[in-house]
């Protein structure tokens, strides 16, 4: 009869709050009995709020972390979803559940979720405000008296992270005392007197100087200078040390040994005339090689260039290995062109010339990166930058304000004017029947120059650059005058000979004019290439 009644009871009370969660029913402290699903969710999201924050505690000292940024989420439709099903699972039990219902509560969990990325940031952030590294000792080296002393070890510590973040989203599922103790373990180091083993090795190195030799004289490195060299390197994170040395204070030393002992190679030095002829046509025009008097004055000469890194790492092994010489490793460098290429430099196998008014700024810029160029070898197979070569236009180079055109209109610049030598440049490697790989005209055209043949210049987006796709060096003669500049190119191009046809001006709609300028290359082997340029020219902007 009891249980007939307790059944007939539970299906009253279950009849009655249809659609509604039984009573008794309670999450978070929160009483949800007889509410509808929509109802209960309002009452239960304040009270889900993650507001109170979980404190860790790291040998003592608390620590605060927000629970939504640790990654905690109170799902509350999932947990009222909980709720509802509270009380009518099963026929029995169920039945059972919903009867004491009645007269007790029946707490239901709340459903939490915990994202795992957000933990690991949090236990991070967590971590580095508790964690601190091992330091292993040090060495100090009084600068005059070389006396020797230390900085003892000291152990560090460090969380274990993975275990904290069990524990950290353990409290944040159970929503309980919300206080985790953090896991923290000591980190080991070296013992004092394997630091002070390391000291005596330096006092004793300091005895004697370190002597360097190898590519010139030998190079005596006085104790004075090794004391602030030497330095305590920790090994195996800090459960080891040795003697060794101080990065930044032995790549100084090794950069002021290099600086010594680094020596260029040098080009072969060539005489010929700056000026042999004179091609200024802005026409159709042809060109073909000619005999020249070219004179190797000065040969080559081999460099040398100190390897750094590998000069470091001898050093430091001599520190460690307590010796006081070591050989300076280096590279050798050789001249580009050899002496036997340049002398087969027997022809003028390119020149121009272009003109200007006498007197005026841009004149004495000419004249700066004339005088840079010349000179300059380009190997057979080099490339060839005219803005690497001359560098940069500086008022501290000499250079001075000039007209230059940027962005379609006409300003002053350093180094204004320099695109006239490139154009004659440009030109001299044109008729030479060299590789031409880059350069840019001007946006409007400038009746000095040939149109569709010249090339401005800007350092450093706008060069010009060619290639010597010859068997023999290139040598660059410049020659400046009054009022022209003139570039001689000499080498060995096998005999090829060049013309420029120019096309017809044909106007265009929304600019000034475009045209076709086409190079023939004529190979002694008779082949014969026929390379076409298109150039537009906007129109010139109004004068100011």
């Amino acid at each position: 009869m009891l249980a007939l009644a307790v059944a007939m009871t539970a299906l009253a009370v279950r009849a009655l709050h249809s659609g509604q969660v039984l009573p008794g029913v309670r999450v978070a402290g929160v009483s949800l009995g007889g509410l509808s699903e929509e109802r209960a969710q309002r009452r239960l999201t304040p009270a889900l709020r993650a507001d109170e924050p979980v404190t860790l505690v790291a040998e003592g000292r608390p620590l605060t972390i927000d629970p939504g940024r640790a990654g905690y989420f109170a799902d509350v439709d999932a947990t009222v979803a909980r709720a509802m099903e509270s009380g009518r699972g099963g026929p029995l039990g169920g039945l059972w559940a919903t009867f004491t219902g009645i007269f007790r509560v029946r707490d239901v969990p709340v459903a939490v979720t915990v994202d795992e990325r957000l933990l690991r940031q949090a236990v991070a952030s967590a971590a580095g405000r508790v964690e601190s590294r091992a330091f292993a000792g040090a060495l100090v080296v009084e600068p005059k008296s070389l006396a020797v002393t230390t900085k003892p070890p000291r152990a560090g510590r460090e969380v274990d992270r993975g275990e904290l973040a069990v524990r950290l989203a353990g409290e944040l599922r159970r929503r309980s005392r919300r206080r985790v103790e953090v896991p923290i373990r000591a980190t080991p180091v070296v013992e004092r007197a394997k630091v002070l083993d390391i000291a005596r090795a330096a006092r004793d190195y300091l005895r004697a100087p370190l002597r360097l030799t190898g590519a010139g004289r030998p190079r005596i490195v006085s104790p004075y200078e090794l004391a602030q060299v030497l330095a305590l390197e920790s090994l195996k994170g800090g459960r080891d040390v040795q003697l060794g040395a101080d990065d930044e204070q032995l790549a100084a030393l090794v950069a002021h040994v290099a600086q010594r002992r680094d020596r260029p190679a040098r080009e072969p030095r060539l005489s010929a005339p700056a000026r042999a002829v004179t091609l200024d046509a802005k026409g159709s025009v042809s060109w073909r090689p000619r005999g020249a008097r070219v004179s190797v004055v000065a040969p080559g000469r081999t460099g040398r260039s100190v390897r750094r890194e590998a000069l470091a790492a001898a050093i430091e092994k001599a520190i460690r290995d307590g010796r006081h010489n070591v050989g300076v490793p280096t590279r050798i460098l050789r001249p580009a062109a050899s002496d036997r290429a340049a002398r087969r430099v027997r022809s003028l196998i390119g020149a121009f010339t272009t003109h200007y008014a006498p007197g005026e700024p841009r004149v004495t810029n000419i004249r700066l990166i004339a005088r840079a160029v010349d000179g300059a070898l380009i190997a057979p197979g080099a490339r060839f930058s005219l803005n690497t070569t001359a560098g940069p236009r500086t008022s501290a180079d000499g250079y001075v304000e000039a007209p230059f055109i940027a962005d379609g209109r006409i300003v002053p610049s350093i180094g204004g004017g320099v695109s006239q030598f490139s154009t004659t440049l440009y030109n001299a490697a044109y008729f030479a029947g060299l590789r031409l790989d880059g350069h840019r005209p001007h946006s409007f055209f400038i009746d000095r120059y040939p149109a569709g043949r010249e090339a401005t210049l800007n350092f450093p987006d706008i060069d010009l650059t060619w290639t010597n796709d010859t068997g023999a060096p290139v040598l660059i003669r410049t020659a400046t005058d009054a009022t022209s500049v003139t570039v001689s190119l000499y080498g060995a191009n096998g005999g090829r000979r060049v013309s420029a046809r120019s096309g017809q001006r044909t106007p265009t709609p929304d600019g000034d004019f475009s045209i076709v300028v086409t190079r023939v290359v004529r190979y002694p082997d008779g082949r014969i290439v026929r390379q076409p340029y298109s150039t537009r020219y906007d129109r010139p902007p109004a004068p100011e």
